[in-house]
């Protein structure tokens, strides 16, 4: 397992892909499909930046490109393994106070990109911004410019996910809020706030038209293979609807199935259907707060980061799922959990990108980009693949001493129990459990040096 950080250097992990006897997959003997994680990369943010939410690439494979914090668009290139800037929405002379940002107070000023969609056919990035709404960058521009009818006052008060039909170039979008904006995104689910819509943007006219309204937190979208529908994640209610673009259903809303959490971005995965990033479970706080009047009264009184403590507590009973993958049915075929140290690390999930056997781990808070790689197969003997679960037992990041880095590998010692490992000041070094230190085993460079 390799986890990449400034300052976290080596992990000890246990990670395990097994067959699930969970009640919410409810397949008894069946064949199922394992889903092994071989390596977890975790890609710190630069610049003291955080929350890629949401994860692109460009139609060469470019990237990823990901909005973050202080309202940049960024691009990773993996071969000189840095991130760059590709574009912001904030005027240039902001630029330089909002570098670094994850202050909320600063996102009306700076922006906050959430959703990312790259036109293949003309390179363009459109970019919705929870601040700015809905965006475009020309692969020769480093600032977006905004699309649709421009007038006092932001009309899309909440921008969130994006999708485009990439034969007509029609973009599809969520505005998920017209009362409350990003900083007090928790209110919106507590409140039963249902003002969101899911528009329509065409570039022929710049022209947007309300597809639907009076949604819970519409969030991110998806359309389908072949063009028929949208997928539509509402995360208060914990659904996935289908919104009907052509046949006899066209114009038409429809839930596809209801799951265990606040699910956040929708992306394709190659293998067939979909993968959901899950915000977090539907705790007792959202069910009270819809039952009782009065707490939800009291709930909305709270700074926007007790809520969300309360909430992170009561999610670390029972199982925490972070991403599903379900199928154009609506049936729930794989799940990703953690638990441990690990829970901690990716307590909130935004989005999960399958792409080339990788699984990029995209979140709202965190100040990293995650990357694990993964081999899917049938088990021996079935050809009837239904459900896998992939299971993160355990992680520890442990900090190389002395401010050296790149344990590059490890090795055990006769008993078992300690690592040794090489590091990037040409010492080998050895991990002493129960001390909890590094003691220095020994070194290529001759002692005066």
């Amino acid at each position: 397992m390799i986890i990449n950080a400034r300052l976290l250097v080596i992990a000890v992990a246990v990670t395990a892909a097994f067959l699930s006897s969970s009640s919410s997959l409810r397949r008894g003997d069946d064949g199922r499909a394992v889903l092994e994680i071989r390596d977890l990369e975790l890609i710190p943010v630069d610049g003291g930046a955080a929350g890629p939410e949401s994860v692109a690439f460009g139609a060469g494979g470019e990237g990823p490109y990901a909005g973050v914090s202080d309202g940049r668009v960024i691009r990773w290139l993996p071969e000189e393994r840095r991130w760059v800037d590709h574009s912001s929405a904030a005027a240039p002379e902001l630029l330089d106070g909002c570098r670094g940002s994850q202050d909320p107070m600063k996102e009306h000023n700076c922006g906050r990109p959430l959703g990312l969609k790259f036109n293949n056919k003309t390179g363009e990035l459109y970019v919705a911004d929870a601040y700015f709404g809905l965006r475009v960058v020309s692969p020769e521009d480093n600032v977006s410019r905004p699309l649709g009818p421009q007038h006092v006052g932001s009309p899309f008060s909440f921008a969130n996910g994006v999708e485009i039909d990439h034969e007509t170039g029609v973009v599809y979008f969520t505005e998920t809020s017209t009362r409350f904006p990003r900083r007090e995104f928790l209110k919106i689910a507590v409140s039963g706030d249902a003002t969101g819509k899911l528009l329509k943007y065409d570039p022929s006219n710049n022209d947007v038209e309300v597809l639907v309204d009076g949604l819970a937190f519409p969030n991110g979208i998806l359309m389908s293979e072949d063009g028929s529908h949208l997928l539509v994640a509402e995360t208060t209610t914990g659904k996935i609807h289908k919104y009907w673009l052509k046949t006899p259903k066209a114009s038409t809303l429809e839930e596809l199935v209801q799951l265990p959490g606040f699910p956040d971005n929708i992306k394709a995965s190659p293998r067939g259907g979909f993968w959901v990033g899950l915000h977090g479970k539907r705790g007792k706080i959202a069910e009270w707060s819809t039952t009782y009047p009065w707490l939800r009264r009291l709930v909305m009184k709270l700074p926007p980061r007790r809520v969300q403590r309360i909430m992170a507590f009561l999610s670390r009973f029972g199982r925490h799922v972070i991403a599903l993958r379900v199928t154009e049915e609506g049936e729930i075929t794989e799940e990703i959990i953690v638990h441990g140290a690990a829970r901690e690390m990716f307590g909130s999930i935004s989005e999960v990108e399958e792409r080339d056997g990788c699984l990029w781990i995209g979140s709202v808070h965190l100040p990293f980009l995650g990357r694990a790689a993964f081999l899917a197969s049938s088990s021996p003997g079935r050809s009837d693949v239904r459900a896998a679960v992939v299971v993160i037992r355990y992680v520890e990041l442990i900090p190389v001493d002395g401010g050296a880095a790149g344990p590059e590998s490890v090795a055990f010692g006769t008993g078992g129990k300690r690592p040794y490992a090489g590091v990037s000041d040409r010492r080998v070094i050895r991990w002493l459990p129960k001390e909890r230190r590094w003691a220095e085993h020994s070194s290529a460079s001759v002692p005066e040096l």
